[in-house]
């Protein structure tokens, strides 16, 4: 689909308050002062082009997704490196044993990805004037194309990331990706060229 100048910077716009409450959200939960890059994009992304800007992160990464429903239809990755999702766990009093993820772990892992995702659509949601909702979050570890693979089930044309980085011990970087569906973008868009924002 043919996007706009504007309509990129208005995605960006909605991916930084979007991403910028789910960082609250999460730095709340973790007690981590987490600070965000500005937001990238990237429109008609080339096939293997998440999973090579996943691959920056490192060769073994855990990833959680949740999938985005309603009105925004797409995925949420939250995405950092084996050792900065271990200092996460760590960080909610799950630590990773000998660099494996034990049950808890794991689902202290997931619920990050839940609260990124959900305070992610309630900014959204409120931006847009619509409901918008996810699923419950999925658990990948392994290479970018893996995680990709296993978490995502759209190869879309839209992607948008944050990268993160914590200002406080324990340090730890990652991402939040967000790939809305070709489908969805155009009422998305439609919220967002409304003429308040002209």
């Amino acid at each position: 689909m043919s996007i706009a100048p504007r309509h990129v910077d208005a995605l960006q716009e909605l991916t930084t308050i979007g991403c910028g409450a789910a960082l609250t959200a999460l730095g709340r939960l973790t007690r981590l002062r987490l600070d965000m890059d500005v937001p990238e994009s990237w429109i008609g992304t080339s096939p293997g082009a998440i999973a090579s800007f996943l691959g920056a992160l490192g060769s073994d990464l855990v990833a959680v997704g949740v999938r985005l429903e309603g009105p925004l239809t797409g995925h949420l990755l939250l995405a950092l490196p084996d050792a900065d999702a271990g200092a996460l766990a760590g960080a909610l009093g799950v630590p990773a044993v000998g660099g494996k993820f034990g049950t808890l772990a794991e689902s202290g892992l997931m619920e990050c990805g839940n609260i990124v995702g959900s305070a992610f659509v309630t900014a959204v949601a409120s931006l847009v004037h619509e409901t918008l909702l996810l699923s419950v979050p999925t658990f990948a570890r392994g290479s970018g194309k893996a995680c990709v693979e296993r978490l995502v089930d759209h190869a879309g044309s839209v992607a948008l990331a944050a990268r993160f980085t914590s200002a406080s011990a324990p340090q730890l970087e990652g991402l939040i990706l967000v790939m809305p569906e070709p489908a969805s973008i155009a009422r998305l868009l439609s919220h967002l060229d409304s003429p308040r924002r002209e």
